[in-house]
C-alpha cells in the first residue's frame, strides 16, 4: 500500500477537525461550564470553519508549488525592534462592564482543546505529524509551511517545543496618552532622538514612565523635554 503523503495526511486533520467542529452546530464543549471555557458561540465556530479551512487550502496550496530559492541571510541586527507608539484610549478596561458577545477567536495557548473536547485527537495527531522526521526535513526544505501549521498547533496546543518557529518580530508598545496627534507627535520626538544617534534604550528609559501594572507591561510616553542620554549632549524636545 502506498503511504498518504504528507501533505494530504495533514489537510485531512484539518478537515477532520474542521468537520467535528461542523457537526457539533457551534455548541461543541457545551457541557464544560468553568470560566471563559463553556464552548463555542455560533459565530466563533463560523469563524474558526472559515479559518481551518483556510489553513487547509493554503497548506495544500503552497505545499503543491515549487519550493523558492533560499533568500539571503539578514544581517546582524544593530539593535532592538523600534518601539510602536498607540493611544491610551485604545486601551479600554472592560472589567466593570458586562462581558461582551464573543464573536472572535481566543488567541491564548491551547484553547480550542480547553473549548472543544474532540481536538484532542487532533492534538495527538498533529503531535504525532511533528515527530516525524519526514514532516521536520519538508519544514525545514520549506520555509512557508512552518507558519502555516503553527496557528494549528497554538490552538490545539501542541507541545511547545513541537511547534514551527514564528517568523513576527514584535517590538515594544509604548502608551501615550491622548489621541493620534499625540502619538504621532512622541514617534517624530523618538525619531528625532535617534537621529542624533541616542540609543534606543536610552531614550525609552528616560522617555518612558514605568508600566502601569502587572497585568499591563506596557510603558507610558512623557515626552522628550530635556533628555540626556548616558554619554551624550542633550537632546531637545
Amino acid at each position: 500500500m502506498t503511504p498518504t503523503p504528507l501533505r494530504d495526511r495533514i489537510t485531512g486533520l484539518i478537515a477532520w477537525l474542521a468537520d467535528r467542529i461542523a457537526g457539533s452546530g457551534g455548541s461543541a464543549g457545551r457541557d464544560h461550564t468553568e470560566g471563559d471555557h463553556a464552548g463555542l458561540e455560533p459565530a466563533q465556530a463560523g469563524a474558526l470553519l472559515a479559518r481551518l479551512r483556510h489553513l487547509a487550502a493554503r497548506f495544500r496550496a503552497v505545499a503543491a508549488t515549487p519550493i523558492p530559492p533560499p533568500r539571503p541571510a539578514p544581517g546582524p541586527r544593530s539593535g532592538p525592534a523600534e518601539p510602536r507608539f498607540v493611544p491610551t484610549h485604545s486601551v479600554r478596561d472592560l472589567s466593570a462592564d458586562p462581558p461582551p458577545e464573543r464573536t472572535g477567536l481566543p488567541r491564548s495557548w491551547r484553547w480550542l482543546a480547553r473549548l472543544v473536547p474532540q481536538a484532542a485527537a487532533a492534538r495527538a495527531e498533529l503531535e504525532a505529524l511533528l515527530r516525524d522526521p519526514a514532516l521536520a526535513d519538508m519544514l525545514a526544505a520549506d520555509r512557508r509551511l512552518g507558519p502555516i501549521l503553527r496557528p494549528l498547533g497554538w490552538m490545539l496546543g501542541v507541545e511547545r517545543a513541537l511547534l514551527p518557529p514564528s517568523r513576527r518580530r514584535r517590538g515594544p508598545v509604548i502608551l501615550v496618552p491622548g489621541g493620534r496627534a499625540a502619538v504621532a507627535a512622541a514617534a517624530a520626538d523618538y525619531a528625532a532622538a535617534r537621529a542624533k544617534a541616542a540609543p534606543g534604550t536610552d531614550i525609552l528609559a528616560l522617555c518612558c514612565l514605568p508600566a502601569r501594572g502587572r497585568r499591563d507591561r506596557r510603558p507610558v510616553w512623557r515626552g522628550c523635554a530635556g533628555l540626556a542620554p548616558a554619554g551624550g549632549a542633550e537632546i531637545p524636545a
